[in-house]
C-alpha cells in the first residue's frame, strides 16, 4: 500500500525554471497535500542540460541559500550524455551558467557543500532504503536516471515509486531542433533507456502541453506583481529572468518545470487531461532523432509497437487557474490562499 508520506528527488539542470520547481518542492514540505499527503525532498541531483553539471550543482546550492534550506542534500550527477553529441548545441537559453550569468549570486562553497556520493549511487541508495516510497521528478536530460537503471537494473526499478517527467513531445513540435523537446534530445539514449524499463507508467509533461496551454500569467505580473516581492530568491530569479525574457521579447511567462512540479504536487487541480500511452523515443532518423512517438493504435490486433503495454500517462491539458495560485504562493506573494488546493 502507498505510503502517506512520499519522499522525492528532484532531478535538475538547474535554470531558471528548475528553480521555480524547486522552491515549490521545498515550500510544500510544510503542507498536507490533497489525499493527506507529504512530502519531503530528500535529494537535489544535478545533470548537465541547460548548463554544464558544475554551474547545475553550483545553482541548487545558490536557491538553498536564497531559501536558508542548506539541510537539503545536494549530489553532483552525469556530465555527459550516455552517447556522445555529435551535433553542437550553441544557443544557450539560459546562458552559459543557467542564470543568464547575471553574477552577485550567493556564495557557496561546493567542496563542503556538496554531498561525496555521486548522483546515480544517491539514487539507488534511497529507492533501497525506502521501497516503493521514493518519487523521482526528472526536470532535465534523463542521463542520472538512466545510468541508475543501466546500472542496477531490476534491483533499482523494482523499488522506485513514482516518476514523473518534464520532457518530450506528442506532436513533434521542437524546441531544439525542428522535431524533439530539450530534455529529450540532450541525452535520448537516456530517454529511450528511461521510458523502455518502467515497471508503471510515468507522468509525462510534454513540451506542446506547456507552449499551448493558457496559464494567464504575463511577463509583467511574474515581474512587477511576483517580482515586487523581497525576498532572496524572488530577488535572484527576478535579475535572471528580467535579463534573459525582456530583451527576447516574451510577453507570457512559461515555467515548465515547475507546471510539472505543480501537477505533481496537485494532481488533481492541476490536470485536466491526461492519456496512457505507450511511448519509444526515436534514436537514428536524420530529421526526429530524440522525439518521442506515441503508439496510437494500442488495443487493434496489430500494434505499431508490438503491442507493449503503457509506459506514459501524459498530461495533455493542464489547469492555468490554479497554477497561478500555487506559483504566487512559491514566490511568497501575501494574501495567497493556497489551502483552498490542499
Amino acid at each position: 500500500m502507498e505510503k502517506k508520506e512520499r519522499l522525492a528527488v528532484y532531478d535538475c539542470d538547474i535554470g531558471t525554471d528548475d528553480a521555480w520547481g524547486l522552491a515549490m518542492m521545498l515550500r510544500a514540505e510544510e503542507l498536507t497535500l490533497p489525499g493527506g499527503r507529504s512530502i519531503k525532498v530528500v535529494a537535489i541531483t544535478s545533470v548537465q542540460g541547460n548548463t554544464d553539471v558544475v554551474n547545475g550543482t553550483l545553482n541548487a546550492l545558490r536557491v538553498l541559500h536564497t531559501l536558508d534550506r542548506r539541510d537539503v542534500p545536494v549530489f553532483k550527477g552525469c556530465a555527459n550524455p550516455i552517447v556522445p553529441r555529435t551535433w553542437s548545441y550553441t544557443y544557450r537559453f539560459h546562458g552559459m551558467d543557467g542564470f543568464n550569468d547575471v553574477g552577485d549570486y550567493p556564495a557557496v562553497d561546493a567542496d563542503k557543500e556538496v554531498q561525496p556520493e555521486h548522483a546515480v549511487n544517491a539514487m539507488y541508495r534511497l529507492a533501497c532504503q525506502h521501497p516503493g516510497q521514493v518519487d523521482f521528478l526528472l526536470c532535465g536530460p534523463l542521463t542520472n536516471f538512466a545510468n541508475c537503471i543501466n546500472l542496477y537494473g531490476d534491483a533499482f526499478l523494482d523499488k522506485i515509486g513514482g516518476v514523473y517527467i518534464m520532457g518530450g513531445n506528442i506532436q513533434g513540435k521542437g524546441n531544439v531542433t525542428k522535431s524533439a523537446e530539450f530534455n529529450f534530445m540532450m541525452d535520448p539514449e537516456a530517454a529511450h533507456i528511461s521510458l523502455a524499463h518502467l515497471r508503471q507508467p510515468a507522468l509525462v509533461l510534454p513540451w506542446e502541453t506547456c507552449i499551448d496551454g493558457e496559464f494567464g500569467i504575463t511577463l509583467d505580473w511574474r515581474l512587477n506583481v511576483l517580482g515586487a516581492v523581497r525576498h532572496p530568491f524572488v530577488e535572484l530569479l527576478n535579475r535572471a529572468e528580467r535579463s534573459m525574457l525582456v530583451p527576447r521579447g516574451f510577453v507570457k511567462w512559461i515555467s515548465c518545470d515547475s507546471l510539472l512540479t505543480a501537477a505533481y504536487l496537485f494532481p488533481e487541480a492541476m490536470i485536466l487531461d491526461q492519456r496512457e500511452y505507450y511511448a519509444a523515443v526515436e534514436l537514428s532518423g536524420e530529421h526526429t532523432r530524440g522525439q518521442m512517438v506515441l503508439d496510437h493504435l494500442r488495443g487493434r490486433k496489430v500494434d505499431a509497437i508490438h503491442g507493449k503495454q503503457s509506459n506514459v500517462r501524459v498530461i495533455r491539458r493542464l489547469n492555468g487557474e490554479p497554477f497561478r495560485t500555487i506559483i504566487a504562493w512559491t514566490g511568497f506573494l501575501p494574501e495567497t490562499d493556497i489551502a483552498q488546493l490542499c
